[in-house]
C-alpha cells in the first residue's frame, strides 16, 4: 500500500537524494515556476538516479493546437521547447527523443 503524499512541484516535501527515480508525465507545462521545479526534482533524486520527463512537443502542429486551445480555457499553461526543458537541469547527463508528438527528456543524476 502506497500512502498519498500532496504537495507542489516548486518545493517538494522530501529530503535531499530520496529518489532513485523521478517521473514527470504529460505535466510540466502545466507549473508556473519551471526552474524552481526543476531545481526541486533534481535536488530529490539520489546520486545516479534518473529524472524522466516526458511533455508534448511544441514542434508538432496538433500540439500546437492545443497549447492554443489551452491557452484560450485560461490554463495559464506554457508548453517548452526540448531545448528549454535541457536548459532546465544544467547538470547531468542528459537524452533527448521526440516521437509521436511526444518529447523525452532523459537525465542521470
Amino acid at each position: 500500500l502506497l500512502d498519498s503524499i500532496c504537495g507542489h512541484s516548486e518545493s517538494l516535501p522530501f529530503a535531499d537524494n530520496s529518489f532513485e527515480r523521478v517521473i514527470m508525465v504529460d505535466a510540466l507545462h502545466h507549473v508556473i515556476h519551471h526552474t524552481d521545479s526543476a531545481r526541486e526534482m533534481y535536488r530529490v533524486l539520489k546520486p545516479g538516479g534518473l529524472l524522466v520527463i516526458e511533455e508534448p512537443d511544441i514542434r508538432v502542429f496538433g500540439v500546437k493546437l492545443i497549447a492554443l486551445a489551452e491557452k484560450l480555457l485560461l490554463m495559464r499553461s506554457h508548453f517548452l521547447a526540448l531545448e528549454e526543458i535541457m536548459g532546465l537541469f544544467p547538470e547531468g547527463e542528459k537524452t533527448v527523443r521526440a516521437e509521436d508528438g511526444n518529447a523525452w527528456v532523459i537525465l542521470k543524476k
